[in-house]
């Protein structure tokens, strides 16, 4: 799949007067052993959920289905082909906004299941987020999406990817790069678009921007909001380092709550040490957002997540 990256430009509201003034650069001279033991046990995390079945080292497809008939399996004459799957598993038909999944001529695979249980033809039913129940079959599961139309969304646990995986690379930890910023609220919180590589835009609310200084400048992040238990801010965000050593697409960063809250001036902590890549460094059969152009620093942020080629040890 080809991938487009897109500068998106925008005007930011005012901000509220009673904000407070940038925050410099953490000057701690160490991390603390619990703030080191974070680190590590994010870290951990990450190399984990890249073995697990949700890896993006395992997305196999990525398809927006067409109007009609699409016919779904390892043959060559499948439109939606995937290794590791029966010559013809079913077809999706896709009628407008109904959408159905009927079998092969031939019946369903014996071992085909859909949500756990075995395959039935029928329409197929979609969550709150737009997804449906895993089809699942051999080392393949696939799921079908509704967000700016239809897509098939494929992993394979014996994805050749997958199984050459050896972990991830890092920076090596550093206090330099932990940052207490301010935490300037917007006065009413707006809608930040953000688009993907596909150039779909989505729509996401921002409370207000995370404001630091290093050398005598002041940046300013934005964060939007994400309904996450213990870091609910996220920050889609590019530095210099995406030239060389980090992923050229820029990287996510999760952010704990400001410390009064998302209506009022305070400090956030910016932890670039656990800066991570998005799914679209592992696969082309990805859709990630891009950051947007408040969210592109000028500087080199050396922390985090690097580049990833594959050959790690």
């Amino acid at each position: 799949m080809k991938r487009l990256f897109v500068v998106l430009g925008m005007a930011l509201p005012a901000l509220c007067s009673a904000c407070l003034p940038a925050q410099a650069l953490s000057a701690a001279k160490a991390l603390s052993p619990a703030e080191r033991e974070e680190i590590a046990h994010f870290r951990k995390a990450q190399s984990k959920l890249l073995t697990s079945p949700q890896s993006a080292l395992g997305m196999v497809s990525l398809e927006k289905f067409a109007e009609g008939d699409t016919s779904i399996g390892s043959a060559a004459t499948s439109k939606i082909r995937i290794d590791h799957l029966s010559s013809q598993i079913g077809l999706v038909r896709l009628h407008g906004e109904q959408i159905e999944f009927l079998p092969p001529p031939s019946g369903f695979p014996k071992d085909l299941t859909i949500g756990g249980k075995p395959a039935t033809a029928g329409a197929v039913t979609f969550d709150a987020d737009g997804t449906s129940p895993t089809f699942r079959e051999g080392s393949v599961n696939f799921v079908l999406r509704h967000k700016f139309g239809f897509f098939l969304v494929a992993r394979d646990m014996q994805a050749p990817a997958l199984l050459a995986f050896r972990g991830l690379d890092w920076y090596a930890p550093n206090a330099h790069y932990r940052i207490t910023a301010a935490w300037k609220p917007w006065p009413q919180p707006h809608t930040l678009r953000i688009a993907n590589i596909l150039g779909q835009v989505n729509e996401e609310t921002s409370y207000g921007i995370a404001e630091f200084t290093q050398n005598g400048r002041t940046f300013q992040l934005e964060p939007t909001f994400v309904q996450r238990k213990d870091k609910p801010l996220f920050l889609v965000f590019r530095d210099t380092t995406s030239r060389t050593t980090t992923y050229e697409g820029g990287r996510f960063l999760d952010i704990a709550m400001p410390s009064n809250g998302l209506n009022k001036p305070g400090t956030v902590v910016l932890d670039f040490n656990q800066a991570r890549n998005p799914l679209c460094a592992f696969s082309s059969h990805t859709s990630c957002p891009i950051p947007p152009q408040q969210n592109r620093l000028p500087i080199a942020i050396s922390a985090g997540e690097k580049r990833y080629n594959g050959k790690h040890s």
